[in-house]
């Protein structure tokens, strides 16, 4: 990355290029999760020191990082020489010198098949490696109050309720500050998730509202916060996000739904597109265009949309799975009361901001649902007969999720330690994504033709289902070509492009 920064051709620096910018993102990429295999390694390593036990385990995390990190040397010198181009060809340059180091590294682990086949076998007989956070000692006297409070509200009656007392205790979003959460720093945050999920008490879903949330409680009135969030909370207000649009998915500041102002108001009209859970939902977060002489990320405003308003029209949009989870959404001279303008009029695009770190942060942190998730996939394998070929590459897909996860964890810890999570969010979300699309494509591959021809209820028709929603997961929440250029500039510093 450095020399991309110098490196000048065609008038410009080639870490400007695209194609140099994601290679060395990718590079990142790689040796982020190469790095994160081993340190949960050596991890392994001490806790079986000091437990004297878990042997299996620490055989896991070895085999993981077994799988990965020399293949990653491998394919990350290789593209360094490529990134330099004819002067990391020569004997001069200290590419080669890396490049031979990883090769021969490789080598001295012996065959690379055997490393997948060890995941493999442990993963389906004693099971994989458990990721735990150790926490401070000091914060049991923490946990054992959350406990203390979580255990009463499960002794509710369930519904309504409870998750009116569970809203009302700021537990849904314990980061945001009271009275809406319960200004949690990360380590009482991390304790709150674990004692509900032990406890086996569900906090009400928030879905989309998750995103927009933050930006109400950052951005929003006093009259806004206290009409939207309350219910929100409890789980009885429904959100979309009416973002994108045909023309402007990615480039989102190309926006051109607009709005004018009129007495007491303003007056909407556009088109959205990929719109979530718009045809159950009660209300929308929408931004339109309230100043089109402005730069295009100036002038735009963040609206609250009433989705029963006049002039809303949605329409579901049928996906290649078949279903219609996504929605097209027509704004046809909508009034929306000067009220519901959520942070400045023409500043729309910080408040917009907010409510995407949220949504990419999240993101990052979700696994694919039931049976196409790692645990998922082990189950798959553990109950089928695989040749060696097939199980050498089942061994690779469960190292690179079991990494994945570990990566969520390191996240975890930098927020804990007071860094920008952001980054590497987007790092496991471009990975984490990637490596979920493969369970899917494992699975149906190994059905031959009973993968396409399947019944929708048999175990091929589920998991061919899984393969064609997993399009999707590397385009929502931002493409993985926008994750890259993310890591390429916020992680790697190189030049945006003009």
């Amino acid at each position: 990355a450095a020399y991309a920064k110098i490196r000048e051709q065609f008038g410009r620096t080639i870490g400007q290029f695209q194609a140099i910018k994601h290679k060395c993102a990718e590079m990142i990429a790689d040796t982020e999760r190469a790095t994160a295999a081993v340190w949960d390694a050596a991890r392994a390593i001490d806790e079986s020191r000091e437990s004297g036990s878990a042997h299996s385990a620490f055989e896991f995390a070895a085999a993981v990082a077994a799988t990965l990190a020399p293949a990653a040397a491998q394919r990350c010198t290789q593209d360094c020489i490529q990134v330099h181009g004819g002067i990391g060809f020569t004997w001069e340059h200290d590419t080669n010198v890396y490049y031979r180091r990883a090769l021969v590294l490789a080598a001295s682990f012996g065959r690379a098949a055997d490393y997948p086949q060890q995941v493999v076998d442990i993963a389906t007989t004693s099971g994989m490696r458990r990721l735990d956070i150790d926490l401070d000692p000091e914060t049991e006297k923490l946990r054992e109050e959350i406990r203390a409070e979580v255990a009463a509200l499960k002794n509710l009656p369930g519904g309504a309720e409870r998750n009116a007392a569970i809203a009302e205790g700021g537990w849904v979003q314990p980061h945001l500050p009271r009275p809406w959460g319960r200004a949690s720093d990360p380590v009482e945050q991390i304790i709150i998730a674990q004692e509900f999920t032990s406890g086996r008490v569900k906090r009400p879903q928030m879905g989309i509202a998750a995103w927009i949330i933050p930006s109400i409680v950052a951005f929003g009135t006093d009259e806004q916060q206290q009409r939207f969030l309350p219910p929100t909370f409890r789980g009885e207000m429904i959100w979309c996000q009416l973002f994108s649009e045909p023309g402007a998915g990615s480039d989102l500041a190309s926006l051109s739904t607009k709005a004018t102002k009129v007495d007491g108001g303003w007056r909407i009209t556009g088109q959205k597109i990929w719109t979530t859970a718009a045809q159950y939902s009660q209300w929308g977060a929408l931004l339109a265009r309230t100043n089109p002489s402005a730069p295009k990320h100036n002038g735009i405003t963040y609206f609250l949309l009433d989705m029963a308003s006049e002039g809303v029209e949605v329409k579901p949009l049928r996906e290649l799975t078949g279903n219609a989870m996504f929605n097209t959404v027509f704004i046809d001279d909508v009034f929306v009361p000067d009220e519901y303008v959520l942070g400045e009029v023409d500043r729309g695009w910080e408040v917009s901001r907010n409510t995407l770190t949220a949504e990419r942060v999240s993101i990052g942190n979700t696994e694919p649902p039931g049976m196409a998730s790692l645990d998922g996939l082990v189950e798959f394998i553990r109950d089928g007969q695989f040749d060696q070929i097939a199980q050498n590459q089942a061994g690779r897909l469960i190292a690179e999720g079991h990494a994945a996860k570990i990566l969520n964890m390191r996240s975890t810890l930098l927020t804990l330690a007071g860094g920008d999570p952001m980054p590497a969010a987007a790092i496991s979300k471009l990975l984490s994504m990637r490596t979920g699309q493969g369970y899917a494509e494992f699975a149906v591959s190994s059905f031959g033709t009973d993968g396409a021809i399947g019944d929708r209820e048999s175990i091929q028709g589920k998991w061919a289902e899984h393969l064609l929603y997993s399009r999707a997961t590397t385009i929502y929440g931002g493409t993985s070509e926008v994750q890259l250029n993310i890591i390429a500039e916020r992680l790697l510093g190189l030049p945006r492009d003009p």
